[in-house]
């Protein structure tokens, strides 16, 4: 197979972290091509409804550099599938891509990452019915949280020089900063981003119509990046509404289960030495 025709540059995680905003942001950059979709779930452990036509266990990567037939010689090759820190085929096949891909995390406090994920679940994609109480207390939830857990495995196979983990609330507080960071480890000019205009993607909100939210998922790989930037005002003028207030309850779950993580995010410290984890505190 090919180097050339797959992706060099993968940001793998985690989910309701910021990977949809860092998509498109990348894909902005001239010297980046990214797939037409963002998650092509193609190195998911199961088949689902956004990858039966392309995933790792039916097909091969010759189906996989679909993708990227448009790219060319574009030098940054990309995708950005959230969940593939979790998945065992991703650990499994990624690393070992002729193309040797760069692969980016993002990784939030875990409380809130899970709380956002909830919420996420309850309100928008409207999956679930069950308070924060029941949802944080699921242990296959709650092992999403502990990054360590996924990331050891995922440093011993790339090694240093292809792994970059940064956190969301970096990525908050200085979004130029920490994007043209990425820029440097993938080896593209950082200077594109220092007057670009940093527009927040998937947003939590709440949705209106779900047949709506997912006729716009289906057509999304078939719209240019730009397109889609210009468009996204108006899709969410027609099809969100404000998200229910919280529960004022749910603090007090939070605060528990933030300090359940601390054993997990002093490993991941451990681990990643120079990872600024002091906004988790």
């Amino acid at each position: 197979m090919d180097a050339n025709r797959l992706p060099n540059a993968i940001v793998a995680g985690a989910p309701k972290c910021g990977t949809s905003s860092l998509y498109f942001w990348l894909a902005a950059h001239p010297e980046v091509c990214a797939s037409p979709v963002k998650e092509t779930f193609f190195f998911a452990d199961e088949v689902n409804r956004f990858n039966e036509s392309a995933n790792v266990l039916n097909h091969s990567l010759e189906d996989y550099a679909q993708y990227f037939a448009k790219c060319g010689k574009a030098p940054i090759r990309l995708e950005a599938t959230a969940p593939y820190i979790y998945y065992q085929q991703a650990l499994a096949h990624i690393p070992a891509l002729p193309s040797e891909p760069k692969v980016i995390f993002i990784l939030r406090e875990p409380s809130a990452r899970l709380y956002s994920q909830y919420r996420f679940e309850r309100f928008r994609t409207k999956r679930i019915g069950e308070d924060w109480a029941t949802y944080s207390a699921r242990e296959d939830l709650r092992l999403h949280g502990n990054y360590h857990h996924y990331l050891k495995d995922w440093l011993a196979a790339l090694g240093p020089e292809r792994i970059h983990v940064c956190t969301f609330e970096a990525l908050v507080k200085d979004t130029r900063g920490t994007v043209e960071a990425m820029a440097r480890f993938l080896g593209v000019d950082p200077a594109f981003y220092a007057n670009y205009d940093f527009v927040q993607h998937n947003e939590t909100v709440a949705i209106k119509s779900k047949g709506m939210h997912r006729l716009g998922l289906k057509l999304q790989r078939y719209v240019p990046h730009g397109v889609q930037e210009a468009l996204l005002p108006l899709y969410l003028k027609l099809n969100a509404g404000k998200m229910p207030q919280k529960d004022p309850g749910d603090a007090a779950i939070t605060a528990a289960l933030k300090a359940d993580y601390a054993p997990s995010v002093a490993a991941l410290q451990a681990a990643f030495p120079d990872l600024d984890l002091r906004p988790w505190a």
